[in-house]
């Protein structure tokens, strides 16, 4: 590697960078896993109704989700990961190139570091929110500082689609601001910034982009809002010690997370010689993210989740390169890298493909996916000969159907409808639905999960509802015998709807 980076032009040694990417983490997920993994399925489930927005998320992520699993099956979704990551690293290099006028060399290794973070490579497979932000996050930068350069309004309306790209896949995609404003202002262009018509043209076209999703929001009682108010775990009055351990775990983990690569600069910074280099901005651009997340928290007393911060690194070579002089030091960075990759890959490896073998409860990832849409698809069209429409399940069960049967059938999310606002009460009893739960990872562990203790209220909402006779289905990879055991009840469709209940959505396909 060390040879890579010496004799190869840094365009060309990109090129191998994305092309590792691609082929090692899609092909080693591929070849590892038997199901798409919980955050996957569930944006492919969303997806699959095409609507502007979900019970936690925008609706960005789920659209691309299901078109790359349509046209690519599940290699589609590990391949997008990393075409975010991709897209993201190169607006980097363009960044250090134009705005902070490092060198080629020094440009390549700001991209390359981030190969030295759990969040670019073990965990990368799993796309999801946090993924589809990191492309908007960085040419968000790159437009907002060229705008200040070449002031031309084509740059302020691009950095416009990014902020609301970014917002239609995750709402705290607009904490990319942060990192960009602390960079306008160490570099002296934040006063020419907030003067300039551009940034207002740049809010304008976030707000036109993101209109569609508020409206159906404000026709879906904000539900989106609700989760992620949940999710960070606000609480009413939080103790006064969450105030502090909140943001301080989260900063400490963050750290943790980023050790190698800091680590690597200590080692840099000790072995090469000459001044180090400061970059006005970078240090804003790199870590701005993080402790604007860590304020929040210390003031409001939330528990930040620690993938929130997937995108928030991604200038961090930009910062740490020409600090420690890591261009010096070729061997030793290449050594680190090519090390790092390997610790990933292997660790995967180990964990979820022979995590079948070594583990007694099998992962999601080594769930028996095609296998249980296929018996579920068969037992609903053996009952009532018509295609699968709805299933009632929880979020993992539910998408699993939905991504491996013919039918794709809607998913009516732990029998809440206010989880699945595609859908209607009236529809699921005109059309019929299967239900499906998980008894016991076990099959011979003798436990018993009636339908009541899952779904309580079920009975009730659908007293024609048959239960049937529990579905056991193998474990893949295992040699003890090991099934899962689940449970399946159906819901005989009615030939009409007799009552129609009002319902408002915003959908997709009505703009």
């Amino acid at each position: 590697m060390t040879k890579l980076l010496q004799s190869f032009a840094p365009h060309v040694v990109l090129l191998v960078w994305a092309f590792c990417h691609l082929i090692l983490w899609t092909g080693v997920p591929l070849l590892c896993n038997t199901c798409l993994p919980l955050d996957s399925i569930e944006a492919v489930m969303w997806g699959s109704q095409w609507q502007w927005g979900y019970d936690k998320h925008p609706p960005l992520s789920a659209w691309a989700a299901e078109l790359f699993s349509t046209a690519f099956g599940d290699a589609g979704i590990y391949m997008l990961s990393q075409l975010c990551i991709i897209t993201a690293g190169l607006a980097i290099y363009r960044i250090a190139r134009q705005f902070f006028n490092l060198t080629g060399k020094q440009a390549l290794l700001a991209v390359l570091l981030l190969d030295t973070l759990y969040f670019y490579q073990f965990i990368s497979f799993e796309f999801n929110v946090n993924y589809l932000q990191m492309p908007f996050w960085a040419w968000a930068w790159y437009c907002g500082l060229a705008a200040i350069q070449n002031r031309r309004i084509s740059s302020w309306i691009g950095l416009g689609v990014c902020v609301a790209l970014g917002a239609l896949t995750k709402y705290i995609a607009v904490f990319m601001l942060v990192p960009l404003v602390i960079a306008w202002w160490r570099r002296g262009e934040l006063k020419t910034a907030l003067c300039t018509p551009g940034l207002y043209v740049a809010g304008m076209t976030s707000i036109l982009l993101i209109l569609p999703h508020l409206l159906w929001m404000s026709n879906n009682g904000w539900i989106t809002i609700t989760y992620a108010i949940k999710r960070g775990d606000f609480s009413a009055s939080p103790a006064w010690w969450q105030h502090v351990l909140n943001p301080c775990e989260f900063l400490l983990l963050q750290g943790a997370i980023l050790a190698p690569a800091l680590l690597l600069g200590f080692l840099c910074l000790r072995k090469s010689k000459g001044p180090a280099c400061s970059m006005p901005g970078a240090v804003g651009l790199a870590l701005g993210a993080f402790f604007f997340l860590a304020v929040i928290s210390l003031v409001t007393g939330m528990a930040p989740v620690a993938m929130w911060a997937a995108p928030m690194p991604l200038a961090l070579g930009i910062w740490l390169v020409p600090r420690c002089r890591m261009d010096q030091c070729p061997r030793l960075f290449a050594g680190m890298i090519g090390f790092m990759w390997i610790l990933f890959l292997s660790a995967y490896i180990i964990v979820y493909g022979l995590g079948p073998l070594l583990q007694k409860k099998p992962h999601r990832v080594n769930y028996p996916g095609k296998e249980i849409a296929h018996l579920v698809e068969t037992q609903w069209k053996e009952n009532s000969g018509n295609p699968l429409s709805y299933i009632i399940a929880d979020e993992f069960l539910g998408g699993i159907v939905n991504r491996y049967s013919s039918s794709r059938p809607a998913v009516m999310i732990r029998a809440n409808l206010s989880h699945s606002t595609y859908l209607t009460e009236a529809s699921v009893r005109e059309k019929g639905a299967i239900i499906l739960w998980l008894k016991s990872k076990d099959h011979n562990d003798g436990r018993d999960l009636p339908i009541e203790v899952i779904y309580p209220d079920l009975p009730q909402r659908f007293p024609q509802l048959q239960i049937q006779a529990d579905l056991v289905v193998p474990w893949p990879r295992k040699k003890n015998g090991m099934a899962g055991r689940y449970g399946i009840a159906i819901i005989p469709p009615h030939q009409k709807i007799t009552n129609h209940e009002p319902h408002h959505q915003y959908c997709f396909t009505c703009l």
